[in-house]
């Protein structure tokens, strides 16, 4: 029987930028998979307050049946098809986090997948605080930052966009561009639910939008130091690193441990042309300022792996290894070099949309940085993580060639954004000129 458990199902709870709940957030590979659902039909939304109804909804109960039969549900694909390419998925990443075993969840579980929620508490909330963001990253879109506005309606000529909940209209006012459909977290219900969870917390994950742009999440982790609860959660954190305000630095030490994944997909311009319109010099004081503080920081560079910037990885690991003078970031043997994840989504950004010659000169570019790390005498996990990043880009980029169809699309939006935003694909990436 084929190993396809995860605790995710169990004890997690998981919640989109809309305020979705969802089986994982991970569950994106189509916008409408993951969705938990009342029997009306209705998706259940976080801003309601309801935490405990969506986890015996009936798409969490059939997810549950199958993991414990061996099988794959469609909503895991993300994971299935990064495993199958040989990459490190959330699905093992989370086996290797917590303790519950496909034998001690299979002990509590009927035969359906219907669970008793005082048997599994959730222990890890995944929450997406809406999209209100101050980048407009490439492979984002106003699902994802409100930032984005503008520029969709500009490349798009539609005030309207699609998002799991159905169609979602962006208004134009005397302030600007804004739509309301993701502020669930300025929901009083939804809060005050969370907070009845607080004694069995053990761990947080949150994203946006921009995190560290949320006001109210303050108020809530001065309630976990007030309350005594702060010593035993773990925090996370997926943040562009724009704005680390002093309010935050001071609230994590009192907690077990913060985890900070810096959204860095390259140096210098490379990261300003992939998140726009952010600035290399004030998001690398940022970085240096984490890298200087003390208390329980465990810091890493989430690189984002598009069509953008796969060209210039390697050079962005040599200068995260031999100049950035970021020594707490990805200081760990395991992964002592960046953590990375490959774009899924908009498919016409995933690598594998790159054409078959400007592939194999990428390739070349990752066993050249195989050979610099070992002439530059690195340690040995130094040298296995390098050859394992390398493989993996090279599997899994040249593993499919159905992307390469959308090759006309990727020149469209991206010559297109190019004019909005003043910027050249070419002055970034020269090699990809013939192609375009």
């Amino acid at each position: 029987m084929e190993d396809t458990y995860c605790p995710i199902p169990w004890n997690f709870q998981a919640v989109r930028s809309n305020g979705d709940m969802r089986v994982c957030c991970q569950a994106n590979i189509s916008k409408t998979q993951g969705l938990l659902r009342k029997e009306n039909g209705d998706g259940y939304n976080a801003a309601e307050g309801d935490l405990i109804s969506p986890r015996n909804s009936s798409l969490i109960k059939e997810i549950r049946a199958g993991m414990l039969k061996g099988r794959w549900h469609s909503s895991c694909e993300r994971c299935h098809r990064e495993e199958k390419a040989g990459l490190s998925s959330r699905r093992k990443y989370e086996r290797e986090q917590w303790s519950l075993s496909q034998h001690q969840a299979a002990e509590k579980t009927h035969s359906d997948g219907t669970i008793n929620p005082k048997d599994f508490p959730v222990a890890y909330y995944d929450l997406r605080f809406g999209n209100l963001c101050n980048l407009k990253c490439r492979m984002c879109g106003p699902t994802d930052s409100s930032a984005w506005y503008e520029d969709w309606f500009e490349l798009n000529g539609t005030l309207e966009f699609k998002d799991t909940s159905g169609p979602v209209q962006i208004t134009k006012g005397p302030g600007g561009y804004s739509s309301k459909a993701y502020d669930w977290h300025y929901s009083d219900e939804f809060w005050n639910s969370f907070e009845q969870q607080l004694p069995q917390i053990q761990h947080i994950y949150m994203a946006g939008g921009e995190p560290l742009l949320i006001k109210r999440h303050y108020e809530f982790l001065t309630k976990c130091v007030e309350r005594q609860y702060s010593a035993n959660m773990i925090l996370e954190y997926n943040t562009n690193c724009t704005k680390i305000p002093d309010q935050a630095l001071e609230l994590w030490k009192h907690f077990k441990e913060v985890r900070i994944g810096a959204s860095i997909d390259g140096y210098g311009e490379v990261a300003e042309y992939q998140r726009y319109p952010s600035r290399w010099n004030e998001v690398y004081a940022n970085l240096q300022k984490l890298n200087a503080q003390d208390g329980p920081l465990h810091l890493w560079l989430a690189y984002t792996v598009t069509a953008y910037n796969v060209w210039h990885m390697p050079d962005f690991m040599k200068w995260k290894l031999k100049e950035s003078g970021l020594h707490r970031f990805n200081g760990s043997e395991r992964k002592p070099i960046i953590t990375y994840h490959m774009a899924h989504n908009p498919p016409h950004l995933n690598v594998r949309v790159l054409p078959k010659e400007f592939k194999d000169q990428v390739v070349g570019r990752f066993e050249n940085f195989v050979a610099w790390v070992k002439q530059e005498g690195f340690p040995a996990n130094y040298v296995q993580q390098a050859e394992s990043i390398g493989k993996s880009i090279k599997d899994y980029m040249l593993a499919d060639d159905s992307h390469v169809q959308r090759w006309p699309q990727f020149k469209q939006y991206t010559l297109g954004l190019d004019k909005i935003r003043g910027q050249n694909i070419s002055d970034l990436i020269p090699e990809l000129s013939p192609f375009l």
